[in-house]
């Protein structure tokens, strides 16, 4: 197992956890379980360190341990879901197609005034996304962004605000091209 900060091996739980929700998964698929032991380290020093990572997620109230027949199970709180969903936010990206398909991705949101620390952090999330400000409210990248979109819209309650419009050609497209560097 490669060296990890305490913070590493937080995160890497959490998002586990976020992805196959452990306890749920555990109690109808059991050998969902395995997951964790792909994780963990072979030596007693790691294995220490991992233990120590899921009891201070639990004393911090970010995870929840059921033991059942001897085996413990553990599941995010609804705390250690927000979390895990900002640690994914901030280690989320696009990927670039290796070959360009030719589309462009224009992401338009409208949301309400009442909902406006939602509409700064969308807004900040599809710039470090690497999606050019195309208007106000309208951002465009030329790689398909549709999971990521749906995921930062669920995280700020704002999906229904968030239209995703795939298009061959739009206006200015030769200075957009630049901008991502597309040679096409």
């Amino acid at each position: 197992m490669e060296k990890q900060t305490r913070n590493e091996r937080i995160e890497m739980i959490l998002n586990i956890l976020l992805g196959v929700g452990l306890l749920t998964t555990a109690i109808v698929a059991p050998n969902a379980v395995q997951l964790f032991k792909y994780f963990l380290p072979k030596n007693n020093r790691d294995r220490w360190k991992i233990k120590q990572s899921f009891l201070r997620l639990e004393k911090n109230g970010l995870i929840k341990k059921k033991t059942t027949n001897g085996e413990d199970y553990y599941s995010l709180t609804i705390l250690g879901n927000e979390r895990a969903k900002k640690y994914r936010l901030h280690s989320m990206k696009i990927e670039p197609q290796k070959k360009w398909d030719g589309f462009w991705r224009l992401v338009m949101f409208d949301i309400p005034e009442d909902k406006m620390m939602a509409r700064r952090a969308i807004n900040l999330i599809l710039k470090k996304l690497g999606c050019a400000q195309y208007q106000k409210s309208v951002f465009i990248t030329p790689y398909p962004c549709e999971k990521e979109i749906d995921f930062v819209g669920e995280c700020f309650e704002a999906r229904k605000y968030i239209r995703i419009i795939t298009a061959r050609d739009v206006e200015g497209v030769e200075q957009i091209k630049k901008a991502f560097k597309l040679n096409y």
